[in-house]
């Protein structure tokens, strides 16, 4: 997984719930806890149901430029998820 073109984790899919893939998630050095901090309010706001005044985190997640590169084929696509939740050392994503 990678964040404004830095790799920040590593994803390990186990399981789908569709539409979702989960993963287990494996954070890298350039995983901090201001990614995490911001993960987690994306998280706050959808267990509100995306309120409109709170939706700021799940905006700047995605301008960062969230993109999952794979480790093994070297000539799959890049995906940019639609969305992305990491919370406890999981991550699920569409």
């Amino acid at each position: 997984m990678y964040i404004g073109g830095e790799p920040v984790g590593d994803l390990h899919p186990h399981g789908f719930d569709q539409p979702w893939i989960i993963c287990k998630f494996v954070p890298l050095p350039g995983w901090n806890s201001e990614l995490e901090g911001l993960f987690e309010a994306q998280n706050e706001t959808a267990k509100n149901r995306f309120p409109a005044d709170q939706m700021g985190p799940v905006k700047e997640i995605r301008d960062r430029g969230v993109e999952l590169h794979p480790l093994l084929a070297e000539d799959e696509a890049i995906i940019s998820p639609l969305i992305l939740y990491i919370e406890n050392g999981e991550a699920r994503f569409r």
